[in-house]
């Protein structure tokens, strides 16, 4: 090899322990902070009073397939502790297996006001909005609860989501939310994806004053919704929740998070799905906060020090401070789970170094292409998420209702 391509070689290993080692540190750093701080709003929004006034809600949930423990989330949502509450359960196919579920639930709970929605109408390209606009109009209350299929929350869940609409300006408010229940190796990496990274990076942006939307639960009082463009403007958006709280606060209201905690519950089946998932997640990220998605490297401490370790050497310094990725963001995972008062895990929690390099993969794809697979279509993903179907005979959109 020529001296000079060594002395290239050289520089780059010396460049890449060091990028490691600050990149580690930081990490470090980080989910200690993570820890401390966000186990402190946990705790303190556990704690806080739910005294508010409780207008009517409507819940409107899309639901698609059965798998999971579907029936026990919605009962979890039918068995809320708030005074007067509609749910709208959506569906877009009658052979839905879901629709069993959803007909269960109204025999089950028939104190409960539950409106049953099957249509196949489309606004746009996202399937997930299609479904909760056609039952739109079957909503009856001024504030409208969007929420997931595979949550689940508790009794005062409702209440605490509403607390903040008793600001006139409030227009929008979303929880955060943990994965619970999470079974076998590829649910965990799952969960910890949530737990060990997407939850204490969410909990001290928010401690820093930002405020975003969150998928997993969203109040929205209609005039705001309206004003924002409805579910219009949210039909060709992969990110539909991220671009719901841009357009609410672009109309002049107010993104609040709630003093609330929802629960995920992954449903991961293998490795592929895991990895689909995760590559879906990072890529919306950097099409729609590109710089956010580039500066959140250095948050890959551990991945980093595993390439220094492995193309420059085993340093003692290196391994220290791989181990020190590791205990931190497992200090992170279980503060913010004994916080919430959640079921601990600790076998999770040795998946950790299988779970960073599972992110950062993911991380390094989302640079690769703008492309997602999303249940069973591929699309080209644009400017803040739109999506673009790569091949598809469906009409752009349907104009009439289908009951």
């Amino acid at each position: 090899m020529a001296p000079s391509a060594v002395v290239v070689l050289s520089g780059f290993a010396l460049g890449l322990r060091w990028v490691a080692l600050a990149c580690g540190a930081f990490t470090v750093a980080f989910f200690v902070f993570a820890g401390v701080v966000g186990a402190r709003r946990l705790r303190a929004a556990r704690h806080s009073p739910t005294a508010a006034p409780m207008p009517p809600v409507t819940i409107i949930k899309p639901l698609k397939g059965a798998e999971g423990a579907l029936e026990e989330n919605l009962a979890s949502f039918c068995r809320l502790d708030y005074p007067c509450f509609q749910m709208i359960l959506c569906l877009q196919n009658p052979d839905d297996p879901a629709l069993a579920v959803a007909t269960r639930m109204r025999k089950k709970f028939p104190q409960v006001d539950i409106e049953v929605v099957v249509s196949k109408n489309r606004l746009g390209f996202n399937p997930k909005v299609n479904n909760m606009a056609n039952a739109y109009a079957f909503a009856k209350y001024d504030l409208l609860l969007l929420s997931d299929a595979d949550v689940r929350v508790a009794p005062d869940f409702l209440r605490r989501m509403a607390a903040p609409f008793a600001e006139p300006a409030t227009g929008l408010t979303t929880a955060f939310y943990e994965a619970a229940d999470a079974r076998g190796l590829w649910g965990r990496l799952e969960a910890l994806a949530v737990n060990a990274g997407f939850l204490p990076q969410a909990l001290t942006a928010a401690s820093f004053g930002m405020r975003f939307a969150m998928g997993a639960a969203m109040m929205v009082r209609r005039a705001a919704f309206d004003a924002s463009g409805g579910f219009e403007n949210l039909a060709d958006h992969l990110a539909d929740d991220y671009w719901l709280g841009e357009s609410i606060r672009a109309a002049g209201w107010r993104l609040e998070i709630a003093d609330a905690l929802a629960s995920v519950l992954p449903d991961i089946d293998d490795g592929a799905e895991h990895f689909r998932h995760m590559t879906r997640w990072a890529r919306t990220i950097r099409l729609c906060q590109p710089a956010g998605h580039a500066g959140s490297v250095v948050l890959h401490g551990f991945s980093l020090l595993t390439l220094a370790a492995l193309l420059v050497g085993p340093a003692p310094s290196v391994l220290c401070l791989m181990a020190a990725v590791w205990a931190a963001k497992a200090f992170a995972a279980d503060a913010l789970t004994r916080a919430a008062g959640s079921r601990r895990d600790a076998a999770a929690l040795l998946l950790i170094p299988l779970g960073e390099w599972s992110a950062f993969v993911a991380w390094l794809a989302a640079w690769s292409s703008s492309r997602v697979l999303w249940r069973g279509q591929l699309y080209d993903v644009g400017h803040r998420g739109q999506l673009t179907p790569v091949a598809s005979a469906a009409p752009r959109r349907a104009l009439a209702f289908e009951p």
